[in-house]
């Protein structure tokens, strides 16, 4: 950092507080423009990290649960080092091969990892010291055994320096280039016909370089890729650069500036070529990214802000280099650890607030640098960051929504200071030792009017889902409005949680991803309901166990409903619409004990559906019904196709709070009756029905 931005930089941070400037936000909900790729994010790793397991640690547990947190994505193999190796070995790697060539275990490796974290792959193969039949014979071995999870396939990196770097004559240009990748295309698509290619993506010359190879090649393209570093480091340029590596640059005009132009140009460049377009390779500073720029808080801040700028241009996505323990990283790597850096949180943010299209907001913000963005959800909640990006002022919004909106859900992104190496956090939550990241505080409000008002400090950014308000609750199993004591209920409505989230024991607590549920009962007490499962649409908890009966208020957030409470309210679990039973069966030979399992249903295909059960008057099938609301009745039937059996077992599951369990033996009688309904009688109650089959 130059000595200027740098005495600048640490006065500004230690400062004891800051002056707060009005900033106005106006939202257009009614007039949304283009989706969010669901896969927008990604990342960007040299090829020549996959010869060694401790650069790239594909098998690593918490890198994983790092990579499927921030997912859907895609994982971009190349850089560099793609045109520098100089082999490929159809044989897994051994302790004699050379880390310049790579072999069919380092794919095996990726493809794993892509699976496991439901990630696609952009692959690249080298043109730099390669040559066409080389790649082919990699594609082609890439394309046989990680078909599931490829995207498709990149020709070379960065030609656009081959001049300047070695790999060709100074007099090498974007025609000579052409027709190289052409060459290297066919040799590939003879091995491999129905790949899919993507250019090698220019490090800059977008209006000379990447235009050309839109308007040449687009046709065979499926998608047009680019590279973008907007900072230079310190080592490269003068300390007075007006691109050198600094905080104030970071966040300032001299990124964004950078950032929003090249957006422009490549989207203008791709529509005219018909063609998505994706920043294939980017960061904040070339060379590995700049020591206390790259690696600090602020670059969170830059990240947030960077995504939402090539979103509003209608970028596919955009992949962050990284890898190893570079300043720029947003996972770092040093032998078995990774660790999560302060531009990891940014990814976390974009993922939870970029789910739908992109909504125009007006921001009204003199004299602060403080930019805003808008986010429509499919279900009509609205999703408003702002970031403020400003080195010495807090930022007092006010924020507009637009009609309809009447509860806001805000969680914070925020840091020690701007130039903290650590300490960034999400929700009042960093990232745990295995990976995994949940927001542990969140703002709920109900609005005032048709405003809400925050204030977003220095150092900090914001995301609010505004949301209609509207909630509504039954019991989970059955669906009636109606539940029991120590039974479930599920709520639906609007921006009732940031993330999704399970409860990872059988001991549920009280709060799961900062979300919070409180139940009224009738008789004015609120009591604090268990969570099993969160997200922004939908809610599950447990009923308190001492519920009075009668109409209670259930409330998540700035959200309220009401619903019965009564001693007993059975429902069945059911696996889909076709109501098809969330049932076990076990058979019983006479005269024996041991349990033979007996298929229910059958999902294999991705919609379930009933499997017959054989009934004999040499054994007999018991059915095990799951359900809730059933505990603590005194009586319990079961009636299958009409028939009413009697119940050998009904009461708590024993694992899972909340989950009752009901055992009943199939008479051989009902023999040949087909798909039948089963209705479950607690005390008089009947639950809604599920089907079972039985054989002939």
């Amino acid at each position: 950092m130059p000595s200027v931005f740098r005495t600048l930089t640490v006065a500004i941070l230690c400062l004891p507080a800051f002056a707060q400037v009005p900033v106005t936000i106006t939202a257009h909900p009614s007039s949304p423009g283009t989706a969010i790729p669901a896969d927008f994010i990604g990342l960007s790793f040299e090829s020549g990290s996959l010869a060694s397991a401790t650069s790239f640690p594909a098998e690593n547990p918490m890198f994983r649960q790092m990579l499927a947190q921030i997912g859907p994505g895609m994982l971009r193999f190349g850089g560099n080092s793609v045109d520098k190796l100089t082999g490929w070995q159809a044989s897994p790697r051994t302790a004699s091969t050379p880390t310049s060539v790579l072999a069919t275990s380092d794919v095996d490796r990726i493809a794993a990892l892509a699976r496991a974290v439901n990630w696609k792959i952009l692959y690249s193969v080298g043109l730099g010291t390669a040559d066409a039949a080389s790649d082919a014979g990699q594609a082609q071995y890439v394309a046989s055994t990680a078909a599931d999870v490829l995207y498709g396939f990149e020709i070379g990196n960065e030609p656009d320096l081959f001049h300047s770097n070695g790999l060709r004559p100074s007099t090498y240009n974007v025609n000579d280039y052409l027709a190289e990748w052409q060459r290297y295309a066919d040799a590939l698509q003879a091995q491999v016909p129905n790949a899919v290619l993507t250019a090698s993506a220019a490090a800059g010359s977008i209006t000379t370089w990447t235009a050309t190879v839109a308007s040449k090649i687009g046709p065979r393209l499926a998608l047009l890729t680019q590279h973008l570093y907007p900072l230079a480091p310190t080592s490269a340029v003068p300390s007075t650069a007006a691109n050198v590596a600094s905080i104030p640059h970071i966040l300032g005009t001299t990124a964004h500036n950078t950032e929003d132009t090249n957006g422009a140009l490549l989207y203008n460049i791709a529509s005219g070529a018909h063609l998505p377009w994706r920043m294939a390779e980017t960061n904040s500073c070339y060379n590995g990214g700049e020591k206390g720029v790259s690696n600090v808080h602020a670059s969170a801040l830059w990240g947030v802000d960077y995504m939402f700028t090539l979103a509003a241009h209608s970028a596919a996505g955009v992949n962050f280099h990284g890898g190893g323990a570079g300043n720029y990283t947003p996972i770092a790597v040093s032998g078995s650890q990774v660790s999560a850096r302060p531009l990891y949180y940014a990814l976390l943010f974009f993922r939870a607030a970029a789910r739908g299209r992109i909504v125009p907001v007006d921001v009204a913000a003199p004299g602060i640098n403080v930019t805003a963005y808008g986010v429509l959800d499919p279900d009509g909640s609205l999703r408003v960051v702002a970031v403020n990006k400003d080195l010495a002022q807090d930022a007092a919004l006010t924020i507009a929504p637009g009609p309809g909106y009447r509860t806001a859900l805000a969680v914070r992104l925020s840091g020690p200071s701007l130039d903290a190496v650590t300490g960034t956090t999400l929700g009042g939550a960093g990232v745990l030792t295995d990976g995994t990241w949940l927001p542990a505080a969140l703002e709920s409000a109900q609005l005032s009017g048709a405003t809400y008002s925050t204030t977003v400090p220095v150092g900090g950014a914001i995301l609010i889902d505004f949301a209609s308000g509207a909630l509504a609750a039954g019991n989970a199993a059955g669906g009636q409005p109606e539940a029991a004591p120590d039974g479930f209920v599920s709520a639906y409505g609007q921006g009732l949680s940031i993330v999704a989230a399970g409860a990872t024991s059988p001991s549920y607590g009280t709060t799961l991803a900062g979300v919070n549920a409180t139940l009224t009962d009738a008789s004015g007490t609120a009591r604090p309901a268990s969570l099993a499962y969160v997200s922004p649409s939908q809610v599950n908890l447990l009923v308190p166990s001492d519920a009075a009966p009668g109409t209670a208020t259930l409330t998540i957030g700035g959200a309220s409903t009401t619903l019965r409470i009564a001693p007993v309210s059975p429902g069945l679990f059911q696996l889909n619409t076709a109501h098809v039973a969330a049932a076990l069966a076990v058979r019983v030979a006479n005269g024996q004990a041991t349990q033979t399992p007996v298929p229910v249903f059958d999902c294999s295909s991705g919609t379930c559906r009933t499997v017959p059960i054989a009934l004999d008057a040499q054994s007999t099938v018991y059915l095990n019904l799951y359900a809730t609301g059933v505990r603590h009745a005194a009586a319990v039937t079961c009636t299958v196709g009409g028939v009413v059996l009697p119940v050998s077992f009904a009461g708590a599951q024993g694992t899972y709070p909340g989950l009752d369990q009901i055992n009943v033996a199939l008479p051989a009688s009902l023999r040949g009756a087909g798909e039948v309904d089963v209705v479950v009688t607690a005390d008089g109650k009947a639950s809604n029905a599920v089907r079972i089959a039985i054989a002939p």
